[in-house]
């Protein structure tokens, strides 16, 4: 008899591709949310008329894809999350696996889900473009790939970098909430104490944890900020899953 010893890389592969397989309805669901977002959400743009001596009269709508982006980190969040429900973890069990297989599976979906509602949500803006002419006498002005390649691939990396933290802080709350019950009285106490009382985490002298992030303007230092606050959170939630019990046959 021969056996086939497989590396914790190829296992972790496998669960990966599977995962792609039995989880198209994630992708499924940011395209439509995206479509939507596009078809009801962006007409709703902010107009404004000027007139020059009563002679010219230019009305003009400004349109973004911030609605788009609200959805995209939304359902990030929720995927994350939902990363770590029975059911993923019980199909795991059809694979020769362990915690770490499992967990390195999960984030090579997760890098997979980013890239993709980043490079789609920054998309979207072209679809927005056609959208837009189907009005009268449209100018649209606009970076695009041709005219700004620099600035199109640069706004698909912060997207990613964005849609990867929010999704790992999903997965790491779900991580969380496997572990022990309590933390979800522990994270509605957080929420409510937040927004009823407007206290505010900081990092800084009057900088808020989200402006860490937003609010840097170097974009290699923001990347580098978000990698290593994926990594820890990635850590916490390897740590967390290696002490849950173990699953009955």
């Amino acid at each position: 008899m021969f056996s086939t010893q497989w590396s914790v890389n190829e296992l972790a592969k496998r669960q990966y591709l599977f995962k792609l397989s039995t989880n198209g309805a994630v992708f499924t669901t940011l395209i439509v949310l995206q479509i939507i977002g596009t078809i009801f959400i962006s007409g709703a743009g902010s107009s404004s008329m000027n007139e020059w001596e009563e002679m010219i009269s230019v009305n003009y709508t400004s349109i973004s894809n911030d609605s788009q982006v609200g959805l995209t980190l939304f359902w990030a969040l929720i995927v994350g999350f939902l990363l770590t429900s029975a059911a993923q973890r019980n199909e795991s069990f059809s694979f020769v696996t362990n915690r770490l297989t499992f967990q390195l599976a999960n984030f090579y979906f997760i890098c997979t889900a980013s890239l993709l509602g980043g490079v789609t949500t920054v998309l979207i803006g072209s679809v927005m473009k056609i959208v837009a002419l189907f009005g009268d006498n449209v100018i649209i002005e606009t970076t695009g790939l041709l005219s700004s390649p620099l600035d199109f691939f640069s706004r698909i990396l912060v997207m990613t970098a964005y849609t990867l933290l929010l999704m790992m802080i999903g997965y790491l709350l779900g991580t969380l909430i496997q572990f022990s019950k309590l933390f979800i009285a522990l994270f509605g106490l957080i929420w409510f104490v937040y927004f009823t009382f407007g206290i505010s985490l900081s990092v800084g002298e009057g900088d808020s944890v989200l402006y860490f992030y937003y609010g840097e303007t170097s974009i290699l230092v923001f990347v580098l900020k978000v990698v290593v606050s994926v990594a820890v959170l990635f850590g916490i939630s390897l740590f967390v899953t290696n002490r849950l019990e173990v699953r009955n046959p």
